[in-house]
């Protein structure tokens, strides 16, 4: 996951929408081009994919939003095996403030723009790996909501890889890397487009290890956004299934986005350790 840059338990309610989830399989095709070429392609693609996401200006507006995020943890068979639902207030610019209730109180994880902090059942937690976590929370959210927005970000190579048929519909590849000395990290993600209405599907991406807490490795991950709805000036997915395999049989967790709120005033108090 990109840092901050200078460029850059009611659970049956959950069983019918992880069991209305089709397993699919998919195979990557991949259809080279002069680098020239896919450039000028991609950046003619990107900027309609952005239009289709609710366009720049929406983005450049965006001052603070609130939402919620429910995780949903499968099973190796795919049931349910548990949920928890975590609030999250975000301001301009790298605030974050996660809050979620766990079994041994409210969970507070929070980052000001300069530091993180986090409080569990009202207590200071000041360890290294919990103080980093809540850190990686604001890079990480930040970048996600800001999809595809942030593709258009200085330092960002984007490359159109080609073209496929995805369930059954066809799409565009675009391929996201970043120029030397962008970040901390070297990440790579591949999106990819629906032909028809520009909207993002499918989303690969490799994360280098040993920069968060238990973030990054050999093994990619691999999402499919879903349940495209309008939320204030955006289009935006609000569900996320994760699979542990390029086949996309093996469901591992579903997020579902909840409760957008853009452009509320939210204090920068809100940000900072009690």
């Amino acid at each position: 996951m990109r840092r901050k840059t200078k460029h850059h338990k009611g659970l049956p309610a959950w069983e019918a929408a992880v069991a209305g989830v089709l397993t699919v399989g998919m195979a990557l095709v991949i259809f080279p081009s002069p680098a020239r070429a896919q450039d000028a392609r991609a950046q003619t693609l990107l900027q309609k994919v952005v239009a289709a996401h609710g366009g720049m200006k929406a983005w450049e507006n965006l001052k603070d939003m609130t939402f919620t995020i429910t995780r949903v943890a499968l099973d190796p068979r795919g049931d349910v095996a548990g949920a928890k639902v975590s609030l999250y207030y975000m301001k301009r610019h790298g605030k974050v403030r996660v809050e979620t209730i766990t079994g041994k109180g409210l969970l507070v994880q929070g980052f000001d723009g300069q530091k993180p902090w986090v409080t569990l059942d009202g207590k200071p937690k000041t360890s290294d790996a919990a103080l980093k976590r809540a850190h990686f929370l604001s890079v990480n959210w930040w970048y996600w909501m800001g999809i595809p927005f942030k593709l258009k970000d200085p330092g960002v190579i984007v490359r159109h890889k080609g073209t496929l048929t995805f369930w059954g519909q066809p799409v565009n590849i675009l391929e996201a890397t970043f120029q030397q000395g962008v970040g901390e990290t070297s990440d790579r993600y591949t999106y990819y487009t629906d032909q028809k209405n520009y909207h993002i599907l499918f989303v690969e991406f490799q994360l280098q290890p040993g920069v968060w807490p238990k973030v990054g490795g050999p093994t990619p991950k691999r999402s499919t956004w879903l349940d495209y709805k309008k939320e204030g000036p955006f289009m935006m997915h609000t569900k996320r299934i994760f699979y542990g395999n390029p086949e996309l049989t093996d469901k591992r967790a579903i997020l579902l986005f909840r409760d957008f709120k853009f452009n509320t005033g939210l204090p920068d108090k809100l940000f900072s350790a009690p």
